[in-house]
C-alpha cells in the first residue's frame, strides 16, 4: 500500500463507494446518481491505486481484512 493512504482512508471510500453503486444500480438512468457513482468510483481508485472501480472495491477489502487480521493478533499478543 502506498504510504500516503491508510486504512481510515480506504474504508470511508470503500463505504461511499457501496453506497452509490447501490443506488446507480437501482437508477442507472438518473445521470445525478451516475456523476456521484462516478464521483465514488475515482476517489475508491486514487486511495487504492487501481484503475478498476471492481478491482479498487476488491483490493480495499482485501487490505481492511488484513488490517482486522493484524489488530486481532496484537490484541492477543498484548494480553
Amino acid at each position: 500500500m502506498d504510504a500516503s493512504h491508510s486504512d481510515v482512508d480506504i474504508g470511508p471510500s470503500l463505504r461511499r463507494y457501496r453506497r452509490w453503486q447501490r443506488r446507480f444500480l437501482a437508477a442507472p438512468a438518473d445521470a445525478a446518481v451516475r456523476a456521484r457513482f462516478g464521483l465514488a468510483v475515482a476517489a475508491l481508485c486514487a486511495v487504492t491505486g487501481e484503475r478498476c472501480g471492481r478491482e479498487a472495491a476488491a483490493t480495499a477489502e482485501r487490505r481492511l481484512r488484513a488490517a482486522a487480521r493484524h489488530e486481532r493478533i496484537a490484541a492477543t499478543t498484548l494480553v
